[in-house]
């Protein structure tokens, strides 16, 4: 009893207590080194880069939520909204390199000309990062409808830190793959983004009201036109919907879609503009700004809610956005 009560009663010195939390150290760095060298399967390194997938795939979920609606689904960018982010002059080009030992490495092939361009010198990850978690609070550019928020939860963002590093890891990603130059929309080069856009051309009276018409109606909780009420964007743009109407009406697969709807090919953008709005049904455009477009998404009630010489304001507005 005597033993057993001196090993409870027991009070090592100052000195014992930080030589054996030292020893403690020294015994846990000492497995973790020959548990490192004895990986010779590479099994760590395999882990690290089952990891990064994962982080790829998480951010891919972050980024459909929080990024594709300025963005674009694929990265390509959205007119008035945010350049793209999977065109290679900003992501570079890289490819995928499995070393001996299971861990992948990226392997540039082409750095990112805008980082060159902006002076940035630390690397794209980094630069991911510092714009998503602060955002830019000063504009520099008057091709954007707004300035890039800043995504941090610390900033008042919905993000945390380790999502914003998932969502780098996404966009990074597609340096493997980069979309050309000419498949996405671009920033303008520093510098060039500060004239003034043109004065547009005044509406008339009619057109006036049919944007009033265009506001009341709720197109602006699907589609986007710049700087006229809400930025939607679960439809196409309408930035410059009358020029993008006639490349249409040219287009065989419009024919083909409306003569399988039983509709009339139109043969005049306004005609176009009028069945879209009335018939979305009859031709389903293939690209909205996150993802393919889907039939049904618009209202086919607007021949009944729309009184027809609203209808025919409307038309009007669409019209003059070219």
């Amino acid at each position: 009893m005597s033993i057993i009560k001196k090993i409870i009663t027991f009070r090592p010195s100052f000195t014992l207590r930080i030589l054996t939390g030292l020893i403690s150290v020294l015994i846990m760095l000492s497995v973790c080194t020959v548990v490192a060298i004895s990986d010779q399967s590479g099994a760590l390194n395999r882990r690290a880069t089952n990891f990064n997938a994962r982080s790829v795939e998480v951010g891919a979920k972050v980024y459909s939520l929080q990024c594709a609606r300025c963005h674009g689904l694929n990265g390509e960018g959205i007119e008035g909204l945010g350049p793209s982010l999977a065109a290679e002059s900003f992501v570079g080009r890289r490819k995928l390199v499995i070393g001996t030992d299971g861990l992948a490495t990226y392997q540039t092939e082409a750095p990112s000309k805008r980082l060159q361009q902006i002076g940035w010198t630390e690397s794209l990850e980094n630069y991911i990062i510092a714009v998503t978690q602060a955002g830019i609070p000063i504009r520099s550019s008057n091709v954007w409808e707004v300035n890039h928020p800043a995504f941090l939860e610390d900033f008042g963002g919905p993000l945390r830190r380790d999502q914003i590093r998932d969502v780098t890891a996404f966009i990074v990603n597609w340096s493997l793959n980069p979309l050309s130059d000419d498949q996405a929309i671009l920033p303008p080069a520093p510098g060039e983004g500060q004239a003034p856009r043109p004065t547009p051309v005044p509406l008339t009276e009619a057109q006036e009201a049919g944007k009033q018409v265009y506001l009341q109606a709720g197109c602006t909780a699907c589609h986007a036109i710049r700087g006229v009420g809400t930025q939607g964007a679960l439809g196409p743009s309408l930035n410059r919907i009358y020029t993008v109407a006639q490349e249409r009406i040219a287009d065989e697969k419009y024919k083909q879609a409306a003569q399988a709807a039983g509709q009339p090919v139109a043969t005049t953008p306004e005609e176009y503009i009028r069945q879209s709005i009335l018939y979305p049904n009859a031709y389903v455009v293939p690209q909205c700004p996150q993802g393919a477009c889907v039939a049904g998404l618009m209202p086919q009630n607007y021949a009944q809610t729309i009184k027809p010489e609203d209808l025919d304001k409307l038309v009007d507005y669409l019209s003059a956005l070219r």
